[in-house]
């Protein structure tokens, strides 16, 4: 009896242990059992070493998703390629620094703005992530896809590792590629050249040459010198000192004085002004007033000459009778302006006197 009650409370523990396991489960799993995912897949054309299914995938740092399976594109499409293919399972609230009304169109516009996906490591531990991020296209990162993709595809970017190898392995190749015997040879070569060209250099006479100089240099510097301490330069020195001092002091002299000027001829500027401006206003309205009085006077003289016009078209045959009078009167006038040259004594007599000799005959 005893031995059938520990059976049944041992049966009775198993049960309620499974029934709390299976309660903790549901409880803290069911987020995930109902949480809604978004499929989208890439590519690498690199080794994926220390990437795992369930590995993060992070946007700027921040986690967005998860690595779901790692195959060969190869296996998955039936196609001939050497392609890694991984698929991602992406969170349903993902943002991506985009707009949309769901994750799909918001990744979509993420895709047409430049977003790309890249291997990564967290340190030096070798355990890796995929870190997506906006950047340009490097050569070399086109993939050619030549199947259908079944999600959402997101082009991939090579991994800091893989470019830093690229760009090594480059390297080594130029390196390779470079005749290093040749360059070796050419180096000897101007070596060679260069220590027969020394050797050509006449060394003692060089230095002759420049011994000499430097005396020339010597002798030259201590003739400046004493020119310089003669009694002739330093009188000129006083001189021109003397000479300064003067210019200094006739500018000085000159200052007030030429003050002075400036002030009356800014003066004169300002009276000169003020008299232009009274001219001006005292004579602008004389001015006017002539104009008109001279419109006036020019009306006048035209009705006048309009009068006189019409007073001698009306009295024309006066005019000719009066004109024809005035001729006449101009020539008897001349004729008897030439009877009394000759004949002085006919203003007072009647007669013209006789001649001389013809009063005698008669007597």
């Amino acid at each position: 009896m005893s031995q059938k009650a520990n059976f049944f409370k041992l049966g009775l523990f198993v049960i309620l242990a499974l029934g709390l396991g299976a309660a903790f489960l549901i409880i803290f799993g069911a987020g995930q059992f109902f949480k809604k995912e978004l499929l989208v897949e890439t590519c690498f054309n690199e080794s994926v070493q220390g990437l795992s299914i369930g590995s993060e995938v992070k946007y700027k740092g921040i986690q967005i998703g998860s690595v779901k399976s790692i195959t060969s594109a190869a296996g998955t499409y039936k196609t001939k390629s050497d392609y890694v293919l991984v698929i991602i399972a992406l969170q349903e609230d993902i943002s991506l620094g985009q707009t949309g009304d769901s994750a799909e169109e918001k990744v979509k516009n993420a895709i047409d703005d430049g977003l790309v996906i890249r291997l990564s490591f967290k340190g030096l531990t070798g355990v890796g992530y995929l870190e997506t991020d906006y950047a340009p296209k490097n050569p070399g990162d086109d993939l050619v896809i030549s199947w259908t993709p079944d999600n959402i595809y997101i082009p991939s970017q090579r991994s800091s590792m893989k470019q830093f190898g690229d760009s090594m392995t480059q390297i080594l190749d130029s390196l390779a590629a470079m005749n290093v015997g040749k360059i070796t040879r050419d180096i000897e070569t101007l070596l060679k050249t260069l220590d027969a060209k020394a050797n050509d250099f006449d060394v003692n006479n060089i230095s002759i040459l420049a011994a000499s100089l430097l005396q020339e240099l010597k002798e030259t510097n201590q003739k400046i010198n004493k020119a310089i301490e003669t009694d002739k330069i330093n009188s000129v020195l006083e001189d021109a000192k003397a000479s300064f001092s003067e210019l200094r002091g006739i500018v000085e002299t000159s200052r007030a004085p030429l003050g002075s000027a400036i002030t009356d001829f800014q003066k004169a500027a300002g009276s000169t002004k003020n008299m232009a401006q009274t001219l001006e206003t005292t004579l602008s309205p004389k001015i006017d007033s002539l104009s008109v009085n001279l419109d006036k006077l020019v009306e006048n003289l035209s009705a006048a000459s309009g009068l006189v016009e019409h007073m001698v078209w009306l009295n024309s045959d006066r005019v000719k009778l009066i004109m024809e009078n005035l001729e006449t009167t101009s020539e008897n006038l001349k004729q008897m302006s030439k009877d009394i040259k000759q004949y002085p004594g006919r203003l007072i007599f009647e007669k013209p006197p006789e001649k001389a000799g013809t009063k005698e005959n008669n007597q």
